[in-house]
């Protein structure tokens, strides 16, 4: 069936690709605290942590920090749990999409784009981002800036680093944590984030902070976490940072030719090479030229014509069975480097684009 074919494929990528941020607000039971205990540190952990101290004074951390941190540090089993049951494989496309696009995202969006008109306009101009993509990200990722962050940064990336599904990722993932306190970036009290330790509004993961956090109002921080001018063009440096154009769009909800599920489907190979940020997705399968996929039959929803530009674009097809899919551009590869699902990208696209509308 084709649906299982794009769930694998998606399921393959999200489990391959180092993932840049944990949707906290995507989780529609994120915690708001953490109410159960969690078990002290066993013997094993406890040597683990010792391994970490002795890297980490090689690389250069003070060890007034590590004595603050690793004696807090302890292993919790939530995070495994919603580790190993992420929303963007689990639910279906409708009812993730119909859950972060919602009608309270949509009418808050709106309402931000306005109340933070200048500090978007300003972000978005530094970088070559349309705000309405920026503000959709922070909408997504903490319901712009409201969701409660709950899980301690460092017993969160400890955890996963401790797990062997992504040890090496996420033990990188503590060293940049403890960089960021270590430098002074940011207090421990305010080192508290997703359950995948992702940090601020904009959800950065430790390594992302340090690379594309940016102190936009000038105040010698980069402050992802109360600074709205910090959180909007640390957001649109990312975003630049691989390859957004801003001369485009994401993409667009289609309507296919009778049985194009299935026909219009193909490999990379098939069609014209991708930007060299969207080869890395084999799974989005062939991309054509968008006036050949108006040759091939594919409409805009309303049964018009696609617009007569010509641009990549690759076909993705969701829950089988309505004869309707998405065309997407090089833009949506830029959203997929933030979090490498299609449904992700998707419902940031759709939420710019209601957004932004009076």
């Amino acid at each position: 069936m084709q649906t299982r074919r794009v769930l694998k494929s998606v399921l393959g990528i999200f489990l391959s690709l180092s993932v840049s941020h944990a949707c906290l607000a995507s989780d529609e039971a994120a915690p708001t605290t953490v109410t159960e205990p969690e078990p002290a540190q066993d013997a094993a952990f406890k040597s683990w942590l010792d391994g970490v101290r002795t890297e980490a004074l090689e690389r250069g951390i003070k060890s007034e920090t590590l004595d603050q941190v690793l004696p807090t540090i302890v292993p919790v089993e939530r995070v495994i749990k919603r580790d190993r049951n992420q929303p963007e494989v689990k639910q279906t496309y409708a009812l993730y999409l119909k859950s972060r696009v919602s009608d309270w995202r949509k009418e808050k969006g709106a309402l931000m784009m306005k109340e933070h008109a200048d500090a978007l306009r300003s972000a978005g101009e530094r970088f070559g981002v349309q705000p309405r993509f920026i503000a959709a990200i922070w909408g997504i990722e903490t319901n712009y800036g409201t969701v409660p962050l709950s899980y301690s940064v460092f017993d969160a990336v400890a955890t996963l680093a401790y797990d062997k599904r992504r040890a090496a990722r996420f033990r990188r993932e503590l060293f940049a944590a403890l960089e960021i306190l270590d430098k002074g970036y940011a207090d421990f009290d305010l080192m508290k984030g997703s359950w995948a330790g992702a940090m601020g509004q904009p959800q950065f993961m430790p390594e992302n902070y340090l690379k594309y956090a940016v102190d936009h109002d000038g105040d010698g921080h980069r402050d992802i976490w109360t600074s709205k001018s910090d959180v909007f063009a640390s957001i649109a440096h990312y975003l630049k940072s691989y390859g957004w154009q801003d001369d485009q769009t994401w993409g667009r909800k289609v309507k296919l030719p009778k049985g194009g599920e299935a026909s219009l489907q193909g490999t990379q190979a098939d069609g014209i090479q991708p930007d060299r940020w969207c080869a890395a997705y084999k799974s989005m399968g062939v991309w054509r030229d968008l006036q050949e996929w108006q040759e091939l039959g594919v409409r805009r929803l309303n049964g018009k014509d696609l617009p007569p530009r010509s641009i990549p674009a690759a076909l993705i097809v969701g829950d089988e069975g309505d004869d309707e899919g998405y065309l997407v551009y090089r833009n949506f590869c830029s959203v997929m480097r933030y979090n490498p699902s299609f449904k992700y990208a998707l419902a940031v696209g759709l939420l710019s684009d209601v957004i932004a509308k009076d």
